[in-house]
């Protein structure tokens, strides 16, 4: 019997609200970053089994440079 496909084209806007709501501006993505970086998680994995890797904005990170966050 086949595996059923699960629709998570709403999860990525799921977890940009999610961080929004908390002031944080995140880009996500499917694939890997090509180069790590100091912001650079292990991927989030969505009820549906998808990878989905976050990380802050340019934006964001210059906003917390200009705020002294670290």
């Amino acid at each position: 019997m086949a595996k059923a496909k699960h629709d998570h084209s709403g999860c990525a806007g799921v977890l940009k609200d999610e961080m929004a709501s908390m002031g944080v501006e995140i880009t996500v993505r499917t694939v890997k970053p090509l180069v790590a970086g100091p912001y650079t998680t292990d991927p989030h994995i969505c009820p549906h089994g998808t990878r989905f890797w976050i990380e802050p904005t340019g934006e964001q990170i210059a906003a917390w440079a200009a705020n002294g966050v670290e």
